[in-house]
């Protein structure tokens, strides 16, 4: 069994090595108080199982180049689209902006015939 601190392997069925046995010592805590205990780490009969197959380099560079295929032609496709909506806002924009004189009012009066 294994230590459910430390994961180290325990010399009897403790549920905690002597190490994390005298590091708890350190903090005691009084009776009656409800405790949550971590659960148990993966000992190595566990992770022998849960161990991922090995992919070749070669197929892993394959993998790797297609994903950054993808992401350039999608950077890319995302550029052309900025650009395309920050055109005619920036176009827009200059529209309405004055031009020299435009932001004075000139009152013309009608002129009275004699």
């Amino acid at each position: 069994m294994g230590c459910i601190k430390c994961g180290r392997e325990t010399v009897s069925e403790q549920v905690f090595c002597p190490d994390c046995l005298l590091e708890m010592q350190k903090y005691p805590v009084r009776p009656g108080t409800v405790v949550q205990l971590p659960s148990r780490k993966n000992t190595s009969a566990q992770k022998k199982q849960t161990k991922k197959r090995s992919v070749p380099l070669e197929d892993q560079v394959k993998l790797l180049k297609k994903r950054v295929r993808i992401l350039a032609i999608l950077l890319a496709a995302a550029i052309i689209l900025v650009s395309f909506l920050i055109g005619p806002a920036t176009e827009h924009l200059m529209e309405d902006q004055f031009k020299i004189g435009q932001n004075y009012n000139t009152v013309t009066t009608p002129s009275e015939p004699n």
